[in-house]
């Protein structure tokens, strides 16, 4: 069922393949710095409910609708 959402929304963005639909990045004071990045995104993204998240924390995220959901922490 989430594998049909992401495919839905990949249909009508084909920027997105399998190579860009996740990412992982860094909790910086509330806001995500992507791997590979230098500087911390200005936009605060959404997250799953049951997720709390601390500085430092190592985030997944995957791309839906052209933005991204924290999906879960890395432990």
């Amino acid at each position: 069922m989430i594998e049909d959402l992401f495919n839905k929304d990949n249909e009508k963005d084909t920027s997105t393949n399998d190579n860009n639909r996740f990412k992982l990045g860094k909790i910086i004071d509330g806001k995500v710095r992507f791997d590979g990045e230098s500087t911390v995104s200005n936009k605060i993204y959404k997250r799953l409910n049951n997720i709390t998240l601390n500085n430092n924390d190592r985030v997944l995220l995957a791309k839906v609708k052209g933005s991204f959901v924290i999906l879960g922490k890395l432990t």
